[in-house]
């Protein structure tokens, strides 16, 4: 098929386009309607998306408002603080839906945000009509490839839980039009455009979409141009579009290319580790074709189209001669899907994630084009191909079905039978409109997989969508009004209690972006690596890529050096009564009690206040440095927190020693019992049971003895050198059989052993197993904590678990036992210890020096802080606020070189003396953009007047 790019009228195109689009967005999103539902997803939706584009647009106004003022750089709203520029870049700057709420009232963004998603999917389908309508193709086939095209699990999926995803598949069809434009030596401007829109967007999806094109770009010639092309010439012109693009969009391309390198992204394993997918991948693998209602992804292979896209595809790939670059691309692609190492070179040689298959969309959308327009002509022999080809796939398919037992599949085969039917109808029976059963019947399977995706029985995605209005609940009763007589501060954070603060569903308490206070935990895509370094060198089993530091485990002093003054819990909740040190008891909603007199179903918020919240920035004068701070525990480098700030030998000098004593974290002996009476090693613990556990015997008598048994101690767990080797398939199956048959409390008749080894032969094969996946779990009559290695089929948040600190609790009086079990069958080996952190006076007279040491007069704006301070010796000004290059510091006006502190924080080194302190930030590599970007519009403008001179 070639590309044509006469003039063709558009409008009646446009009408019918619109008319489907219409019908089927309203079961699509009437779905969520009807049940009660928002388009604001629990997660992203609720926790990054809205409020940041809410935020954006305040942040738009004020700046049209006062556009000499400048922008606001920093934010203290974001967890610890964070680069407004970079967060904004990533999601909102580049979206050109964001700036369409400026036609909303603010009490109307929640509205427009949902109508934006609509709007989204609305425009990328119309973007593909334009790109088919550039084919000798009738209008009453495009219209069913574009419901194709943007009615898959793929859209169904990330339109409303991602919603900036779906911009790409506007931009994509734009990318291909251009470079045809360009190898038929035609205008460049289009690609220019698309490019440019491509790069502003979002740096994440330019990658993706960017080696599409190039990938494209080879195909397209080596199989229609390379024989007639006019190379230098093309390539001229592809280097200037390029080159002029990747200019116009270095505002924004240049720092967010810097925030990735400095962001806790950096450094990944690649394809987590894997050379071939799990076998239950390869198994699910063809039905995700047309599986359209599945949202079992298996590392976002989100396919699921119509069920007439397998025809589609099979009659290009029948007619490979007409169709060289179509089938070039389909088998590439099917390669591409079968080995992780595609996914991770898509996705920034990170994890293995098939987020690629966006671009699928658009050749197996216009395969059911090509389809529809010839299947009046098909040959026997091709209608013999396609029932031959269809009997194989549907096998394939059913015996994969009675294997995973996916009833979501009913519907996709079902209208692969319609479909099969209705080419033989269309090929046999003269009928005067002839596409309408086409049209029809894609409408109508396409809007039943949404209905199947969608609707809330059976799992279905509206159970992770917000109740309608329940947004406008979150912001303003996430604290059951227990926040009402807390200032706004940016000095101090609030949190929660680990995992037991619940506000319904799934809902994770991962964000707080635009209410009153400022939670401790942030949840975006970029995230700063030094704060990421810092929860990973303090051991925060809660870590993940994009949430960092969540609650930090309720780790008593590193809540209190972050400056989380207060914590909100709820009754009868897990950990409700793991409260840590210093915290007591402030205030508290009414109790309600439940209906049948069940205590352990009363309901009541609570808040709880500490007076030992480390100041925003305070002077310290006492150190440790790298040589002494690497011998010592997690617990002591905690400890010290209070006593001395890390930093470089540099830095230290001058400075007064820290010094760790053996009373402020005690070594606490054990001994592992397992739950046969056998004592176990930790070098070398095999779980053969699933059933099996393990005590930890805490040996307090020693401690008695010596006269050393601590009182008022926080309890860490410290587990060190994890190594996990899960057994083989094969010895997994037989220990689970032979686990069953000793069992017999399931009675005499349950043994069953040929379905025994079926159950567990299938299990294991739909788990991946073997895989590196386990947990390590220890209770104690406070809660469990975990240490967790993810399955590499988390993507991008799969990471190596190898250590981590488990906060127990604190405990007045050290508790006998702790119960540690492990998830899995396998052998582990680690090393562990168990540290008591005495938390009392000594402790609160060290937080009180320090808050009497803290920068006075603080003062915010836009792009930092200033404040005084008098210190009577030399010592470094320490503080909670991440480290970034874009900190500049003056003290007394003079400029001064910001520090790295802890690892991870803004310090500064101050002689004796009162001063005046200010810190600035600036958004490293705006100016070096802005700059750039400059460039790039004096290029353009030179450009046009050319081209304009040129025809004239």
């Amino acid at each position: 098929m070639n590309f044509s790019f006469e003039k063709k009228d558009f409008k009646k195109l446009f009408i019918w386009y619109s008319i489907s689009f219409a019908i089927v967005a309203f079961f699509v999103y009437g779905s969520y309607y009807f049940s009660g539902h928002s388009l604001i997803w629990q997660i992203d939706g609720s926790q990054q998306h809205l409020p940041l584009l809410i935020n954006y647009r305040k942040a738009l106004i004020e700046f049209l408002h006062h556009p000499f003022s400048g922008i606001t750089t920093w934010s203290w709203k974001y967890g610890l603080g964070a680069d407004t520029f970079q967060i904004y870049s990533y999601y909102t700057v580049g979206d050109i839906f964001a700036y369409l709420t400026l036609l909303f009232p603010a009490n109307k963004i929640i509205f427009a945000y949902q109508l934006m998603i609509i709007l989204r999917l609305y425009f990328a389908g119309l973007a593909f009509t334009y790109f088919a309508n550039h084919f000798d193709l009738k209008k009453s086939v495009i219209i069913p490839g574009a419901m194709v095209y943007i009615f898959n699990a793929y859209l169904l999926y990330a339109n409303v839980a991602q919603p900036f995803f779906t911009t790409a598949f506007i931009i994509f069809p734009l990318i291909i039009l251009g470079l045809e434009k360009v190898l038929q030596e035609k205008s460049a401007w289009m690609l220019t455009f698309a490019f440019t829109w491509m790069l502003i967007n979002n740096f994440y999806f330019a990658f993706i979409l960017g080696i599409g094109a190039m990938i494209y770009l080879v195909i397209r010639v080596f199989f229609t141009y390379r024989k007639t092309l006019n190379y230098f010439l093309v390539f001229r012109k592809l280097a200037g579009s390029t080159i002029l693009s990747l200019l116009l969009s270095s505002v924004l391309l240049i720092p967010e290319l810097l925030a990735v390198q400095n962001s806790t992204r950096a450094g990944s394993t690649f394809a987590n580790g894997l050379k071939f997918y799990p076998l239950y991948y390869y198994l699910a693998l063809p039905s995700q074709l047309i599986n359209g209602g599945n949202r079992d992804f298996y590392f976002w292979s989100a396919l699921g189209f119509s069920s007439i896209a397998f025809f589609g595809v099979i009659y290009v790939l029948a007619k490979y001669r007409k169709y060289p670059v179509m089938t070039a691309i389909f088998i590439l692609s099917g390669i591409m899907l079968l080995f992780p190492a595609f996914g991770a070179a898509f996705n920034g040689l990170m994890s293995p994630s098939n987020r690629w298959t966006l671009m699928l969309c658009l050749p197996v959308s216009l395969s059911v084009c090509i389809l529809l327009e010839h299947v009046k002509k098909l040959s026997p022999k091709m209608l013999k191909y396609i029932t031959i080809t269809t009997a194989i796939y549907i096998s394939i398919v059913g015996i994969n079905y009675y294997f995973q037992n996916s009833e979501k599949l009913f519907i996709p085969i079902i209208f692969l039978f319609v479909f099969l039917g209705l080419i033989f109808w269309l090929r046999f029976i003269d009928y005067k409109h002839t596409y309408r059963w086409a049209n029809i019947l894609v409408l109508l399977n396409v809007i039943l997989n949404a209905i199947y995706f969608e609707t809330p029985y059976n799992g279905g995605f509206a159970n992770e969508m917000l109740p309608a209005g329940a947004y406008d609940k979150l912001q303003n009763q996430r604290y059951a009004g227990l926040d009402s007589d807390i200032d706004n501060d940016n000095t101090f954070k609030v949190s929660t209690i680990s995992n037991n603060y619940y506000l319904g569903e799934d809902f994770k308490m991962y964000n707080t972006l635009n209410e009153k206070l400022h939670g401790l935990s942030s949840y975006y895509s970029l995230q700063n690596k030094y704060i990421g370094q810092f929860a990973l060198n303090m051991q925060n089993v809660q870590y993940e890529t994009n949430v960092p530091l969540q609650q930090f485990d309720d780790r008593s002093v590193i809540l209190n050096f972050l400056g989380v003054k207060y914590l909100f819990t709820q009754l009868n909740q897990e950990n409700d009564t793991k409260i840590p040190y210093g915290y007591h008891l402030d205030k508290t909603t009414r109790l309600i009690y439940d209906v049948n007199q069940n205590s352990s179903k009363n309901q009541q918020t609570r808040r709880y206040a500490t007076k030992n919240n480390f100041p925003l920035l305070y002077w310290q004068d006492t150190a440790i440095t790298p040589k002494n701070y690497d011998k010592l525990s997690v617990s002591q480098k905690e400890r010290l927190l209070s006593k001395a700030v890390f930093t470089s030998s540099n830095n230290a000098k001058g400075l007064k020693k820290a010094k760790i004593s053996n009373t402020d974290v005690i070594d606490i002996p054990y001994v592992l019992v397992s739950s046969r009476g056998n004592v176990i090693d930790t070098n070398n613990l095999e779980k053969l049971d699933s059933n099996e556990t393990y005590k930890l015997v805490l040996q307090l008598d020693q401690l008695k003895e010596k006269n050393n048994l601590p009182q008022n101690v926080e309890l860490h767990v410290e587990i060190n050198d994890i190594k996990y080797t899960p057994f083989s398939f094969k010895k997994q199956i037989a220990l689970e059989e032979k686990n069953q048959t000793d069992d017999l409390t399931n009675g005499l008749l349950a043994a069953n052993e040929k379905l025994a080894y079926y159950k567990y032969f299938r299990y294991h094969v739909l788990k991946g197993s073997p895989d590196m996946s386990y947990a390590l779990n220890i209770s104690s009559n406070l809660g469990t904590e975990t240490i967790a290695q993810p399955r590499q089929s988390k993507t991008s948040f799969f990471k190596i678990v190898n250590s981590g600190t488990m906060n127990m609790g604190y405990f007045k009086n050290l508790p006998e036992t702790l119960k540690l079990t492990p998830s899995k069958m396998g052998t582990y080996s680690f090393k562990l210890k168990v540290y008591a952190e005495p938390l009392n006076t000594t402790y609160d007279k060290e937080v009180t020096k320090i808050q009497k040491h803290a920068l006075q007069n603080l003062k915010f704006n836009k792009h930092g802080l200033e404040g005084k301070i008098t210190t009577n010796r030399t010592g470094i000004l320490t503080s909670s606020i991440p480290y970034s290059t874009g900190w500049t510091a003056t003290v007394d006006g003079k400029k001064a070189p910001v520090i790295r502190t802890n690892q991870a924080f803004v310090g500064l080194k101050l002689p004796q003396g009162t001063h005046k302190v200010k810190l600035v930030y600036n958004i490293p590599g705006l100016k070096l953009g802005m700059l750039t970007s400059i460039i790039g519009l004096i290029l353009l403008a030179i450009s046009l007047i050319y081209t304009k001179f040129k025809k004239k």
